[in-house]
């Protein structure tokens, strides 16, 4: 399961967004330019990715933990997201982070103004998008490819005809 671009079918028969066999295609190339690392072990891999070997092996086997517990006290996750890592081969890419969403989010207004923590508007900032409102309260929809995007242009452009108004 990769977040909203699953790679099997949904428990209701839905068909995921890639197929596996564009993922192993994908991956093939990515494999032989050196971008995805493989290995036998966790150590090994931490080794290939230029990481701290005792913080891999801890992340994975708390990861595993959690999977066992089908909780995730962690980062919250719903337990139909949780999967072991335990059977070689390891793959990895070193990268860099990016945030798709918040869970909860900037509470906003109906003019999608920013509010304070007394829900009084911010005067001149505007949210718009994955983290306004708290639209991903509880979940991100998988089922719902172009949501999000279809959302934040909607209140965008609400927000440009307001400001366009004033």
């Amino acid at each position: 399961m990769h977040g909203c671009s699953r790679l099997f079918p949904f428990d209701n028969g839905a068909a995921p967004n890639n197929g596996i066999e564009v993922v192993e295609q994908m991956n093939a190339g990515l494999m032989e330019s050196g971008f995805i690392q493989q290995a036998d072990t966790i150590e090994e891999l931490a080794e290939k990715l230029g990481l701290p070997a005792d913080a891999l092996v801890a992340t994975v086997e708390r990861n595993n933990e959690n999977y066992d517990n089908q909780e995730d006290p962690d980062f919250n996750k719903e337990p139909f997201r949780l999967s072991p890592v335990r059977k070689a081969p390891f793959y990895g890419i070193r990268n860099t982070g990016m945030l798709l969403a918040t869970i909860d989010g900037i509470n906003i207004n109906s003019s999608m103004q920013a509010l304070r923590e007394d829900g009084t508007p911010i005067e001149g900032l505007y949210v718009t998008g994955n983290d306004s409102g708290a639209f991903f309260s509880g979940t991100y929809p998988n089922l719902v490819t172009g949501l999000a995007c279809g959302r934040t242009m909607t209140f965008g452009r609400m927000v440009a005809k307001q400001l366009a108004a004033q």
